[in-house]
This record gives structure tokens, sequence and C-alpha cells, in this order.
């Protein structure tokens, strides 16, 4: 009798999907929400934290490099965070994403400008990014690994989609508290500039604000994570070093597929927008909605693609989505050089970012679906933050260097596109994984 009440208390224990995916989706949101805001706001950061330059495009260079520089701490991150959580569990190591990338938020909120402190407010913002690198590097290993070992067999793409889907909508928060304060805060102070002198900071503390929601969601889950690797020995360093050795063909093709997603993703999600503001003289209020429509769409866009997965497999529908991103990737910008207005903006950035959330979901699992459990989250946490690290991290940077190295406003399309020739090679080289995981 005893044994039957045990064994009735531990199903009760056992955890919903709703649940799992609620947790990690809010957390997972609030982080790329602390993660991405920056990209609101880089016309601003690249005037105040910076010294000043007769030439914009140096402030803008220097903003997001600043911005790219965060990306090559992704892979330390994933490493870190990634080895623990396939060693003690993926909840201990999503709590402390969060709080990690909480620190880097509330150091962007309170860093002194260049004007203020100098090249002590450049290095302050500079820390809080690396450190906000570090937390974004973990977080994905250990989420998608959740995500992806609590869904049945035949959902795995609707559960994982969720990953993509909360950057969506972190994204869509972005612009949302964007275009509200950008809109409301001149009017309630009567100041034109007050964005400039400190509007622009007010997101990263409410990022900071919303943390302990994001924590005490995911310490509930006590009870629902995987369980560690009970053997300490397999769950050495070394173990694990040697069995990402024995994937490393998986290893190379995840990073290919990564850069590919990580290319399109930053140029049709945050680069139209401000490219849109700085060359082609859009208000900023029009890049924010950009920025917005591509967040709703990535947010919708991928939980449809999640199901579709689930039907149509992944390599299709990476496929699909790279050729089309490939045959639009010029035409893209010579449309809006060519006929600038604020509708082309918005129909080309819902068509990038549509092609792109296709490809985006089934990347992320196929890679996730393809590692053992005992190195998910390191292996898919470091295959995806090189491959952002490689490419994804300065993507801005390159595109608006290759204007000034080229002269030409659709530059970046070359970019774009090479971008997406790599990811599309590496699909030559992976199948169609198991329905059951290793």
């Amino acid at each position: 009798m005893t044994a039957i009440v045990n064994e009735t208390v531990s199903v009760k224990k056992k955890p919903s999907g709703r649940r799992v995916i609620f947790a990690s989706a809010f957390g997972n949101a609030l982080e790329f929400f602390d993660f991405g805001v920056y990209n609101f706001f880089v016309v601003y950061i690249s005037t105040l934290f910076f010294p000043p330059s007769a030439d914009h495009n140096v402030a803008l260079l220097l903003a997001f490099a600043t911005f790219g520089v965060s990306f090559f701490m992704r892979p330390l991150g994933g490493i870190i965070v990634g080895a623990w959580a396939d060693r003690f569990g993926r909840k201990p190591a999503m709590v402390f994403t969060i709080a990690l990338m909480s620190l880097g938020t509330l150091m962007i909120g309170i860093a002194p400008t260049y004007e203020t402190a100098g090249y002590w407010g450049t290095a302050t913002l500079v820390l809080a990014r690396l450190i906000q690198g570090v937390a974004a590097g973990g977080e994905v290993g250990a989420s998608m690994s959740l995500l992806v070992e609590s869904a049945p067999a035949n959902r795995r793409g609707f559960y994982s989609s969720w990953s993509l889907a909360t950057q969506g909508l972190a994204t869509t928060f972005g612009g949302v508290v964007a275009l509200g304060l950008s809109a409301w805060l001149p009017f309630a102070t009567g100041s034109e500039t007050v964005m400039a002198e400190w509007g622009w900071r007010v997101p990263f503390f409410i990022g900071v604000l919303l943390a302990p929601i994001g924590c005490w969601l995911r310490l509930s889950l006590e009870n629902d994570v995987p369980e560690p690797v009970r053997n300490k020995k397999a769950a050495t360093s070394e173990s694990a070093f040697s069995l990402l050795l024995q994937h490393k063909a998986t290893i190379v093709n995840g990073v290919l597929l990564a850069i590919g997603s990580t290319v399109a993703t930053y140029i049709s999600l945050f680069y139209y927008g401000t490219w849109a503001a700085k060359y082609l003289a859009m208000p900023q209020h029009y890049s924010h909605a950009a920025m917005l429509l591509a967040g709703v769409i990535t947010f919708v866009g991928a939980l449809l693609v999640g199901m579709l997965c689930d039907s149509v497999g992944r390599k299709k529908l990476i496929l699909i989505s790279r050729v089309m991103v490939l045959l639009c990737s010029w035409p893209s910008f010579w449309l809006l050089v060519n006929y600038p207005s604020p509708g082309m903006l918005l129909t080309v950035v819902f068509v990038m970012v549509s092609f792109t959330t296709l490809g985006g979901v089934p990347v992320m699992l196929l890679i996730s679906e393809l590692l053992p459990k005992r190195i998910r989250a390191l292996g898919f946490a470091l295959v995806y933050s090189i491959g952002v690290a490689i490419f994804g991290s300065f993507a801005q940077y390159f595109a608006t260097q290759s204007i000034v190295l080229l002269d030409s406003l659709t530059a970046p399309a070359w970019y774009l596109g090479g971008g997406t020739l790599l990811s599309m090679l590496a699909l030559l080289y992976v199948k169609e994984p198991a329905k059951e995981l290793q």
C-alpha cells in the first residue's frame, strides 16, 4: 500500500508541459529583453558612451562593436553553465543566468556617460555587455534542453519553438516600451531631448525589476527538471569533452547552421530598422515600429513553424527558409533604397523575418536532437554560441562597415547572403534525427 501511495505522489509531482514551457519561456523572454533592448536605443548609446566624432558612422560602429563583443563571451557562458546544467540539472543553471543577466542590465542602466566619466563610462558599458554575454550563452543551452527533454516525441517542435518565440516576444515587448517611452516621455516632460538625457535608461530598470519573477518561476521547477547525470565519473569535464569530440561532425554542421540563423535574425529583426533611420533619414519611431513588427512575427511564426516541424520535418523547412532569404537579400535593400517609405520598410521586415523564422525553429531543434542528453546543454550552447560569435555578433557592425567600404547602401546584402550560403552547405551533411532522443 505504501509503495502505491508513494508512486501516486510521484505521478502528481510530475511536471506538466504547460508549466515547464511557461517557466522556461518567461525567463528566456526576460533575458533576451535585457540583452536586446540595447538595440532599440543604440542611436542614443552611440552618442553618449563614446568620444564625439564628426562622422556619425564611427560612433554607430563603436556602439555595434560593443553590442557584438558580448557575443564572444557566449561560448564561455555556454561551456560553464552548459556543463553545470548537464551535471547538476537544468533548474539551477537557468536561475543563475537570470541573476547574471540582471546584473549586467543594471550596470547599463546606471552607467555614467562619456561626458561624465570619460572612458570609465565606456568601460562600464563594455563590462556590462560581457556579463550579459556569459548569461545569454548559458541560458540558451539549459532552457532549450529542458524544453526538448520535457516534450512528447510528437510535439518536440512545438515545445522547442518557445525558445525562439520568446525571443520574439522579448523584441515585441522592447518595441512597445521603446515606442511608448519615445512618444510619452517628451509629451509628459515637455522636453524633446529627454530620451537622450535619461529616458533610454528606463527599459533597463524595467528588466531588472522583472527579474525576481523569472527567478521565482524557475525555482518552482524543483521537481520538474530532468534528473542530472548520476554517474559522477561520466559527468566529468574530460568525459564531456570526449563526447563532444565523438560528435564533432554535428558540432561543425551545427555551427554552420547557427551562422545562417543568426546573421538572418540580427539583420532582419534589428538592422533594417536602424539602417533605415540612419541612412534613409526615417524617423526613429519607424525604426522601433519595424523591430516591434519583427518581434510579433517571430513570436507567432515560431509557434506555427514549431507545429510544422512535428509534421513536415526539420531539413525541408530549413532549406526553404535559406533559399528564400538568399533570393530576397539584395532586393530587400534595393527596394528600400529606391522606394524609401515606412510602408516599404515594414513590408521588407515582414517578408524577411517570416522567412528567417521558418528556418530558425528547426535549426535549434535539429541541433539539440542530434546531441546526447549527457552533453545536450553544453553541446547546444557551445554550437549556437560559436555560430553567433563568428557571424551573428558583429552582423550589424560588418553590415555597416560594408556600406563604408563598398560605398553602397545595398552592401549588407552580401553579408546576409554569405551567411545563408554557409548554412545551406551544412544541410548536405546532416540527417533528420530519430524520434527517440539519445
